[in-house]
C-alpha cells in the first residue's frame, strides 16, 4: 500500500472517523449515485468489495451474496457487527487469493483502492481479480483524479489524500492494459459537497474469442 499513515493521516484508519468524514462530505448521495449509475448490481449476483471497510456500500446494494475483503481488522470487525449475516466479510488481501478460490464473482468493486496502490500492486491486483470474475463480469472502480484546469480545492485535495498515487484518467486505464477487458470511463465532479473529481472505470471481462476496445 502507498500511503501516508503517519499522524492525522492514522485517523482515516479508525472507522468511526471515516464515516464521519464521509457523511460531513456527503459522500451518502455520492455513493447512491455511483451504485446506481455505475455499480449497477441486480439481485442475486455475486459480488466482491476489495476495500470494503465496514462494508458500507451493502447498505445501498440489491439484495446480492456479498464478500468484502479488507486489510483492517477493525474495520472488518465493525462490519460484521453493523451488518450480521447480510454479507461475508474477510480480513486480507485479494491478490493473495481468497480462502474459497474456486467462488467466481458477477460483479468486483474497487471504491477509492486504486489511488493507495503503486502500479505493480495495482497490476498485481488486477491480475488476480481477473481470475475471480465470471466472463462477461464487471469490475467498477472509482479514484480521485488529476485533470486539467482542475478546481485548486480539488487540487489540493488531492495533494493532501492519504493514497500517494492519485493518476490522471490514461494513467488509470494504463494498470489494466496487461488483462483481457473492455474499458469504459466516466468523470464526475459532483459526488460531493466540496469541489472534488472522480473516475470511474467499467471493466468487462472479454471470452478468449472477444477483442478488446477501450
Amino acid at each position: 500500500m502507498a500511503q501516508r499513515v503517519s499522524n492525522l493521516y492514522r485517523l482515516v484508519t479508525f472507522p468511526w472517523f471515516y464515516s464521519g468524514l464521509q457523511s460531513l462530505l456527503g459522500g451518502t448521495r455520492g455513493t447512491r449515485r455511483f451504485i446506481d449509475e455505475v455499480v449497477r448490481a441486480a439481485p442475486n449476483m455475486r459480488v466482491l468489495d476489495v476495500g470494503c471497510g465496514q462494508g458500507r456500500l451493502l447498505q445501498f446494494l440489491p439484495d446480492v451474496d456479498y464478500t468484502g475483503i479488507d486489510l483492517n481488522p477493525s474495520s472488518i470487525e465493525a462490519a460484521r457487527t453493523i451488518h450480521g449475516s447480510r454479507g461475508r466479510f474477510l480480513v486480507g488481501d485479494v491478490s493473495r487469493g481468497l480462502p474459497d478460490t474456486a467462488s467466481t464473482y458477477d460483479l468486483i468493486i474497487l471504491a477509492a483502492v486504486l489511488h493507495h496502490l503503486d502500479d505493480k500492486d495495482a497490476h498485481g491486483l488486477f491480475s488476480a481479480l481477473i481470475g475471480l470474475l465470471q466472463p462477461g463480469g464487471r469490475i467498477v472502480t472509482i479514484d480521485n483524479v488529476w485533470l486539467p484546469k482542475q478546481n485548486p480545492i480539488a487540487k489540493l485535495v488531492n495533494a493532501l489524500d492519504s493514497g500517494l498515487n492519485v493518476r490522471t484518467p490514461s494513467a488509470y486505464v494504463r494498470l489494466v492494459e496487461h488483462v483481457p477487458v473492455r474499458v469504459e470511463r466516466s468523470i464526475y465532479r459532483d459526488l460531493l459537497r466540496i469541489p472534488y473529481d472522480h473516475f470511474c472505470m467499467t471493466l468487462t471481462r472479454l471470452g478468449a474469442d472477444a477483442t478488446r476496445m477501450d
